[in-house]
């Protein structure tokens, strides 16, 4: 359950959120089980905050700070997640379904489980990241960077793979059905 004082905080803007944030650096924002539907957290600052469980539908969390931020089982459907650092998070089971992650860093992330069908990842960087059993079905993931990225069963079916890197890959048992690969 989230720390009340933490959702106070938070609910009185990002930019006092940030500044707390910046003044209180050992803290680790417990958000775990919050709902917040609709919000504009563009640009916060949650970097190693646990979201866990929270259900953040159509929330604007681009250009936002979420490096290794607990999203596990989170639900973030139809989320602006542009241009935002989940470097190293844990996405794990969470729901991203129709959400926006154009040019997001994923790199070294778990989405072991997450259901990322329908999802924007556009120029994306998912370098390293696990994506073990993830429904990747119908995203676009045209100019991403899957380097190294651990694809074990993933359902890619139907796909944008366009000009994505896919150099080191792991995509064993990958269900890869009428996906798009071609390259410029």
């Amino acid at each position: 359950m989230a720390n009340q004082q933490h959702y106070s905080i938070l609910n009185h803007g990002v930019s006092l959120w940030n500044l707390w944030r910046k003044e209180h650096p050992d803290i680790l924002p417990d958000l775990s089980g919050l709902i917040l539907i609709k919000a504009n957290l563009n640009r916060a600052n949650l970097s190693r905050a646990d979201l866990n469980r929270a259900s953040l539908s159509r929330i604007d969390l681009s250009e936002s700070d979420l490096r290794e931020a607990n999203l596990s089982g989170a639900i973030l459907y139809r989320a602006n997640l542009n241009q935002t650092n989940l470097s190293k998070a844990d996405l794990s089971l969470a729901f991203l379904v129709r959400s926006e992650l154009i040019r997001a860093n994923l790199r070294g992330a778990s989405l072991k489980g997450a259901n990322l069908s329908k999802v924007d990842l556009y120029s994306a960087d998912l370098m390293f990241a696990d994506l073990n059993g993830t429904d990747l079905s119908e995203a676009n993931l045209s100019g991403a960077c899957l380097n190294g990225s651990f694809l074990y069963r993933a359902n890619l079916a139907y796909a944008d793979l366009s000009d994505a890197n896919l150099s080191g890959a792991i995509l064993d048992e990958a269900n890869l059905r009428g996906a798009i690969y071609a390259e410029e």
